[in-house]
């Protein structure tokens, strides 16, 4: 969103004159056509103006407006205004900024009804406001425009927990550098000294002090390496253990908005790029640095006029850098996505080879892979070919400064007015290689760097989100939840702008069995995320045991709380662990009696192993029927007071659903118990069913009730008739 003082000088001087005041104004990114383009809707203390492009498409006076609404299109929305005059279309815009358009009109409803703003919207940007780059989550910082120096900083922090080694790795550093600035020297010795002046007797000195420079460095570059490699294996592996850490920790919005491979590929590829930063880059960084530092005061030592001709390519090598990193630095981020890309394409590919297989779609697979693989391919290329490009620029400028040295040098010697010997001119020239030096494998850092970057920003964007507050000060822990809920005036979107629950009011008893009941779409599976905090309430709260959830400690909230998913998870352990996760310290008989109660004990036992089997990857070795049974015992091991069941027999047949129904009968005997089916007899034992139409409370009360009522229930219920009486034809037929 844009503050009025915010507006672009044109924009602003379209409005000049028109009123006194801007109060609101939100970019768009369509025309209106629909295309790609900008545009404004400004709200004023008088009018409401339409800016398409560099015209004022509209202008409407405020007291003319009712209300302006959104209108969800196929690929886009348009903002409408009801006037006294009818509908106006105002403008388009993509579907990136529904959640902005939602707090404009929400907004601007606002300014119509009391001429006030809102102070509870969200005033964040989905843009970065420096470059226009799309941010990964409104109001959040730009990767682009991060700066790089607090990006290393952040990463050298990462040593913090090995300061002694690192301090080792220093010293052992300058120690390397002081040994490779001595043999130019030692060079000059031997030209002027010895081949000079005659000493051959000195040879084996110098040669000697060469070969043990040489040899002394070699022993300094490999303490070196093995520090490195031990400091940046150490700071990666605590890495990759902090991100899983704070992945567990994360709300699960979070996760809705990116793909599982792409996560993978953070953890495991970007962390990749930073050890090799810290393993070779970071090292050769400092190395260099303290050399060009070193070997600078040398040259000028020797002769301050040779170097400044030294000197003259240094400025086209700093700028040349600059520009060559701003071509880079976008191309490696679009990198990393692209590998974060490739690796949900291929493990969706892995774990979905079944429905591939079953639907024939190989080569349809095949081709989107390679689709994905060749794009992240012409990435690489124009990625190398940029950072080779700047390679070679480097080197030709570099041999230009070295070619000014030797003419200005050999009209010094020449010219015989002057001390500077030819020793003095290789070592001279021995100087500017390991001056030069730096500066020709920056661009090696360089590339390093933008690599380790744009992964770090990457780790870091995962390491700052905020994760669920399960420990808040103000929360509280009551002595036993009975199991009363309470839901009110609740409002929930998944995407801001595109509410799902839409100011939902009802309760339920402690010990009562609710049926939530409704069509797909309706808002059953998100009020049971709403009720488990996987997800917060855009406004609206709920309470259990008249304490708002939100005040409650996440992990008793969570812990009163059993789940049996239409689609349950069991982790790669044997069955008996499946069954007791989450209830510690479950002895075996406990575990068998839970078996018992979900009649999961005779297939158990029948198995090879028993409760020790394995079940595999998400229970692959198990028939759906049979993972959803071990789910069920491991809600009645859980023995919570509210149990919450998302069509849980659904993955069963007539026999072992019979066999359920009694299990879930007993387990929810005392317990308040919301369940969701779409097979209507799963219900009949609910002491009240709720029906939901489009997010809202449609109808609620018992079966014959509602059946009274003929409403929505009643057309499920003659739907639900007519189906079983279909499927009995066909069956008989």
């Amino acid at each position: 969103m844009i503050k009025g003082s915010q507006l672009p000088p044109e924009i602003n001087k379209l409005i000049n004159g028109k009123s006194t005041r801007v109060i609101h104004a939100q970019k768009t990114d369509l025309t209106g056509d629909r295309k790609f383009g900008k545009g404004y809707l400004i709200l004023t203390d008088a009018e409401l103006i339409t800016v398409i492009g560099e015209k004022v498409s509209s202008e409407i006076q405020l007291d003319m407006v009712e209300q302006i609404r959104v209108d969800e299109l196929i690929g886009c929305g348009r903002i409408t205004a009801v006037t006294n005059d009818g509908i106006k279309n105002l403008l388009y815009y993509s579907n990136h900024l529904v959640p902005d358009f939602a707090d404009s009109v929400r907004i601007v409803n606002n300014y119509l009804n009391n001429f006030e703003i809102s102070e509870k919207i969200n005033n964040y940007d989905s843009h970065c406001p420096r470059c226009e780059f799309p941010l990964p989550e409104r109001g959040s910082r730009c990767p682009r425009c991060v700066p790089r120096v607090k990006i290393l900083k952040r990463i050298v922090a990462l040593t913090a927990p090995y300061k002694l080694r690192v301090f080792l790795l220093m010293l052992v550093t300058g120690m390397g550098v002081l040994f490779q600035v001595l043999p130019p020297y030692i060079t000059k010795k031997i030209v002027d000294d010895v081949i000079g002046k005659g000493n051959i007797n000195q040879i084996y000195f110098y040669t000697g002090a060469m070969i043990g420079c040489g040899l002394l460095y070699l022993v300094m570059r490999l303490i070196s390496i093995r520090l490195t490699s031990w400091v940046g294996a150490k700071v990666v592996t605590d890495l990759r253990s902090r991100l899983h850490s704070v992945i567990q920790y994360l709300k699960l919005s979070f996760f809705t908005r990116r793909e599982p491979g792409e996560l993978v590929g953070r953890i495991m590829h970007d962390t990749g790029e930073l050890q090799q930063f810290l393993v070779d880059g970071l090292p050769f960084l400092v190395i260099n640095v303290i050399s060009f530092i070193v070997v600078g005061i040398i040259l000028l030592k020797i002769n301050w006029v040779l170097t400044i001709f030294v000197l003259v390519p240094v400025p086209a090598l700093i700028l040349g850098s600059s520009w060559f990193w701003k071509k880079l630095r976008p191309l490696f981020l679009r990198e990393g996505t692209m590998i974060g890309h490739l690796h949900s394409v291929l493990g969706e590919s892995l774990q979905g080879l079944r429905v591939i297989k079953a639907c024939s779609r190989e080569n349809h697979r095949i081709g989107l892979f390679d689709s994905v693989n060749n794009k992240l391919a012409e990435t690489q290329v124009n990625t190398q070919r940029v950072s080779g490009t700047f390679n070679e620029t480097m080197y030709w400028v570099m041999s230009l400064g070295v070619a000014l040295v030797w003419f200005f040098a050999s009209k010094i010697i020449t010219g015989g007015n002057s001390d500077f010997t030819l020793g003095d001119l290789l070592a001279f020239v021995g100087y500017i290689w390991l001056f030069y030096g730096p500066l020709q494998w920056f661009s090696v850092i360089l590339n390093w760097m933008t690599h380790a970057f744009s992964g770090a920003e990457r780790i870091f964007e995962i390491l700052d989100t905020s994760p669920e507050n399960y420990e808040s000060p103000e929360s509280i822990t009551l002595p036993s939840i009975k199991g009363h809920i309470e839901f009110r005036d609740l409002h929930f979107s998944y995407e801001r702008g595109k509410e799902v629950i839409k100011g939902l009011s009802f309760s339920i008893t402690p010990g009562e069995t609710i049926g939530l009941i409704g069509r797909s779409g309706a808002g059953k599976s998100t009020i049971i995320n709403l009720l488990t905090r996987f997800f917060e309430p855009d406004s609206g709260e709920i309470l259990i045991d008249g304490v708002a959830i939100k005040n409650l400690k996440l992990s008793q909230l969570r812990s009163s709380i059993g789940l049996v998913m239409q689609e349950p998870f069991l982790f790669n352990l044997s069955i008996a662990e499946n069954i007791a996760y989450g209830t510690e310290h479950a002895s075996f008989k406990e575990i068998v009696e839970a078996a018992k109660a979900a009649h999961a004990h005779e297939f158990i036992v029948r198995k090879k192993d028993g409760y020790d089997t394995l079940v595999g990857e998400t229970g692959e070795r198990l028939s759906g029927g049979e993972r959803q049974r071990i789910a069920i015992a491991r809600a009645i091991l859980h023995n919570p007071p509210i149990l919450v069941l998302d069509e849980a027999t659904s993955s069963v047949d007539a026999t072992t659903e019979k066999h359920i129904q009694e299990a879930i009968n007993g387990l929810t005997r005392g317990r308040t118990t919301i369940a969701i089916a779409h097979r209507l007899s799963t219900l009949r034992n609910a002491h009240r069913l709720v029906v939901l139409s489009e997010g809202k409370l449609a109808e609620i009360g018992t079966h014959d009730e509602l059946l009274e009522k003929k409403g929505i229930y009643a057309e499920l219920i003659k739907s639900h008739t007519e189906m079983n009486a279909l499927q009995s034809v066909m069956w008989g037929a």
